[in-house]
């Protein structure tokens, strides 16, 4: 969960001192054993295919712990981005580590290597793991491969389902995520993803739009497909969030999300753009050769906050929390 009440003194100049973040974003590696035809981190990962050593994460991790001051302090990790968390050798044990250190985990993943965290982690830290989301895109097989494609002999689905069933039964909370567009939105994919949800126990199904980068759209989601995901929704008992927020008009001019949570690269990167991998505009310093401590709220962040222009950037993520920080800057000023 995101925190950034406070942070709007820190941008109006009422204070010399910014929130310390509540969560961090760390790309454990860049190497990927699927090919999305929608990865936005493709360029990136073909520049720099790597893996951070577990030791540098550790100690980062070590560091992250005793980052806190009276404007608060890290709460949360999140394992995402770059390429795909469980293909490091060791993710669950820097996994096991954050926990170690009293943070809480989340996770994104396609599920492939999943079971080396269910089958190793102890029983007791398993409440810990807040949440993992498994993006399969699609319950069928087929298309499943057309939008994922595995760069592996076989198909990743049916070990991904399986791996799902046995984390669920161990305790974990698992939803399964899929972007929403024309490849995956027919009724028999829509019900197809609900039933893959009911079938393996995972928690929820959370589905957002695709956003083209190159065009800079945002699959439309109409009110008839928004009635049958409702439709399909009570059918297998499965609860759903529906993410827009991509979609929600832009009402400010800067990117306040660059104070709101750093995100770790593996080949050393510290950006303050959650998807400006590979952007060197975005980049803040090294995290592996420097403190983030020493690298956040420098007058080179504030330089990338102001010199970055909003227009220009495709419909993000962060868009609902920019929106939001945006009304508490007005109502402060």
């Amino acid at each position: 969960m995101i925190h950034f009440n406070g942070i709007e003194n820190y941008l109006c100049g009422k204070t010399k001192f910014g929130v310390v973040p509540s969560r961090v974003d760390i790309d454990l590696t860049n190497v990927c054993n699927q090919n999305c035809f929608y990865c936005n981190s493709a360029d990136f990962r073909g520049k720099y295919t790597v893996g951070g050593s577990t030791e540098c994460y550790i100690d980062l991790i070590d560091k992250l712990s005793a980052w806190d001051n009276n404007t608060g302090s890290i709460r949360e990790i999140v394992f995402t981005g770059g390429g795909e968390p469980t293909v490091h050798k060791d993710y669950h044990k820097v996994i096991e580590h954050c926990i170690d250190k009293n943070f809480t985990v989340q996770m994104i993943t396609n599920g492939s290597k999943l079971h080396k965290l269910v089958d190793s982690l102890p029983e007791k830290k398993i409440k810990k793991i807040k949440w993992i989301g498994v993006d399969i895109d699609s319950a069928i097989p087929e298309t499943y491969e057309a939008i994922r494609r595995s760069l592996t002999k076989r198909s990743l689905f049916n070990g991904v389902k399986e791996s799902v069933k046995n984390a669920t039964k161990r305790g974990f909370t698992i939803d399964i995520k899929s972007l929403l567009m024309a490849k995956n939105t027919s009724d028999v994919e829509l019900q197809a993803l609900f039933k893959f949800v009911k079938d393996t126990g995972a928690n929820k199904l959370h589905i957002r739009p695709f956003c083209d980068y190159e065009n800079n759209n945002v699959f439309e989601v109409t009110p008839q497909m928004q009635e049958k995901i409702e439709n399909f929704s009570e059918e297998f008992n499965v609860p759903y969030t529906l993410n827009l927020a991509r979609s929600e008009p832009r009402r400010y001019s800067r990117c306040h999300q660059m104070f709101l949570y750093p995100i770790f690269a593996s080949n050393g990167d510290l950006y303050v753009c959650c998807e400006g991998r590979g952007r060197r505009k975005f980049v803040l310093g090294n995290w592996m050769k420097n403190d983030v401590r020493d690298l956040w709220f420098s007058q080179k962040h504030k330089e990338i906050y102001e010199n970055t222009d909003v227009s220009l950037c495709p419909p993000c993520t962060p868009n609902k929390w920019n929106n939001k920080i945006q009304d508490l800057i007005d109502n402060n000023v």
